[in-house]
């Protein structure tokens, strides 16, 4: 057993890494209150503030893991495909520096719990840590965390459909609105709301929102006012169309499923979910440039073992039972070439069933392509991609210098040394009147 697995440095390791969690968890929380308090008014400065605590919690997330597990991510992109190619790098202190297209959709399979914190990691490399954007089950009841991603917007599921797709498609067209310089995040207001399925409606564009405001007085004053302010705001939305990690009773459940619909068997991934991704490309279309089909494999892991299990977050925290490496493969998807259909009704339950088996094809594809893929991966170690059409960087999963653990804890820091001046300077100042007397 390696010394970094053993009983007295776990428990070292445990101690040091709670703490330091919980401060910059309740840190951030605390930056998020000022924004939402001071600057309720202010929709640009508190959604921008909102965003950087974004960048907080990856950089503190990440630090911590790079501690407990360091690693290295090994890039693979499809030249062909992937818009930039050229600028995935490395430099002289082992920095990724990638290029992901703003506004765009992340999909990948789904092996282990924390498959979206490595991914939000490739968007900091990118330097769009702050625009990242989650559907993951309901997390909102936790303690300090589930407030804290409510502010971030992510975008919790009940598992039940017909509630959870009217909660998407609000938030989908939100953060599209919020793209193209026409949503709350510039302080415009909505153009209305339908009564039958309570989805909410944006400008398409400023010039129906000029239209738009002028439907009463005060909406008019106050989005005029905005317009001249009018900022874009990138996102990047990190989705796994599987729903759910690989196990005895998710594989055996999408093996029946998949052979119900006499599809081949997959052997290394989950028979993908259709709807919610067709969702959020439909809702997001009007702003979106790119969707990134990443396919994730973990070294140390063989086919026939579970990564929840090898990799799960008591072994991989607290027991620091880590990988070597995370590898990615990407290739990218312009959404013109994605088969969305025509349509866009505000209930995707009214879509036709010919666009839906369409995107499904395409989808489906994708994924057995990804299977074999990761085939590839367990067999040999790669990919086996075409010589000339890829280009693989290694880099090191940390973050791009030391100080930046910092960045958290600033505003506490600042308003506790804030504070402790204004309790000095009183203090000196009741001091100095009791001599006087």
């Amino acid at each position: 057993m390696a010394l970094r697995n053993s009983l007295p440095v776990a428990i070292t390791r445990t101690a040091l890494i709670i703490p330091v969690f919980i401060t910059g968890c309740l840190s951030i929380v605390f930056t998020q209150w000022l924004s939402l308090v001071f600057f309720k008014n202010n929709a640009s400065t508190k959604y921008s503030m909102i965003s950087t605590t974004k960048t907080h919690f990856s950089i503190l997330l990440g630090w911590l893991t790079a501690l407990v597990n360091p690693c290295q991510i090994v890039i693979t992109v499809d030249a062909k495909t992937v818009p930039h190619a050229q600028q995935y790098k490395v430099d002289s202190s082992q920095n990724l520096h990638t290029f992901l297209s703003p506004n765009s959709v992340l999909i990948s399979n789904h092996q282990i719990y924390t498959d979206w914190l490595f991914l939000w990691f490739l968007t900091y490399t990118s330097n769009l840590s702050n625009a990242v954007f989650i559907i993951l089950k309901d997390l909102s009841k936790l303690p300090v965390l589930g407030f804290g991603m409510k502010n971030f917007n992510f975008m919790f599921l009940s598992r039940k459909w017909e509630k959870d797709k009217v909660v998407l498609t609000n938030q989908l067209l939100e953060i599209d609105a919020n793209a193209r310089g026409v949503g709350p995040a510039n302080g415009v207001q909505l153009v209305s709301t339908t009564n039958k399925s309570d989805i909410k409606k944006w400008p398409v564009n400023k010039t129906q929102k000029s239209q738009q405001s002028q439907q009463s007085q005060q909406s008019q004053q106050s989005q005029q006012s905005q317009q001249s302010q009018s900022v874009i705001w990138p996102y990047e939305l990190i989705l796994f169309p599987e729903g759910t990690v690989p196990s005895d009773r998710t594989t055996k459940k999408s093996a029946e499923f998949t052979q119900s619909k006499n599809l081949p068997p997959l052997k290394h991934v989950l028979l993908p979910r259709v709807r919610g991704l067709y969702l959020a490309l439909m809702k997001l279309r009007n702003s979106i440039e790119q969707v990134y089909d990443i396919t994730t494999a973990y070294s140390n892991l063989r086919e026939d073992e579970y990564g929840e299990i090898k990799y799960s977050l008591k072994n991989f925290y607290l027991r620091g039972k880590g990988f070597e490496s995370v590898n990615y493969y990407i290739r990218a998807y312009n959404i013109r070439d994605i088969p969305l259909g025509d349509e866009n009704p505000d209930d995707i339950e009214q879509v036709s069933d010919e666009n839906l088996v369409q995107f499904e094809k395409w989808l489906l594809k994708i994924w057995y392509e990804k299977d074999q893929l990761m085939d590839n991966f367990y067999k040999t170690g790669g990919w086996q991609s075409k010589p000339g059409t890829t280009k693989t960087i290694v880099g090191s999963f940390k973050m791009k210098n030391g100080w930046e653990i910092l960045r958290p804890f600033l505003p506490v820091s600042t308003a506790f040394l804030g504070l402790s001046l204004i309790f000095y300077f009183f203090s000196v100042l009741f001091l100095s009147r009791a001599n006087i007397e």
